[in-house]
């Protein structure tokens, strides 16, 4: 049998939640959002974790084309969800990407990554995008959206 041909692969991450210390229900389910406010310890240190992941992942030499902000935000708002979340309002997550995750990835050596909003369900296009992007601080930092 032959090798199949190298190609690239393009990864991406996507986050179901953060650590439970750092979420208003100390919870890894059910309704939560990130304790605090963007710019503070909590939301910094979340930033730090995905510059970690990616470190840790570049050690093996695997490097990542793109992460989202987060998985399906908005089921971190819905009370007893079954699964890990991360609740963010379109507003939550603008200011976080501003403000955190943005400067983040920028100011790391992964900044060729690229950041992708929302990850969620397409009925909350296009109102999602039109808060995070109108913010030109953000939308800088923004590269797509996912659905």
């Amino acid at each position: 049998p032959r090798a199949a041909p190298r190609r690239p692969l393009s990864l991406y991450a996507s986050p179901w939640t953060s650590p439970v210390w750092m979420k208003t229900n100390g919870a890894m389910t059910g309704r939560g959002t990130l304790k605090g406010s963007p710019g503070d310890k909590y939301h910094r240190a979340w930033a730090k974790y995905f510059i970690r992941f990616l470190d840790e992942y570049a050690k093996h030499n695997l490097t990542f084309w793109a992460v989202t902000a987060g998985s399906d935000p908005t089921a971190g708002e819905i009370v007893f969800y079954p699964f890990q979340c991360l609740g963010f309002s379109p507003e939550h997550q603008r200011d976080f990407i501003a403000q955190d995750l943005g400067p983040a990835l920028a100011n790391s050596s992964h900044r060729h990554v690229q950041l992708i909003i929302l990850d969620d369900q397409r009925v909350m296009l296009p109102y999602w995008a039109q808060v995070v992007l109108k913010d030109p601080v953000a939308a800088s930092y923004i590269s797509g959206i996912g659905i």
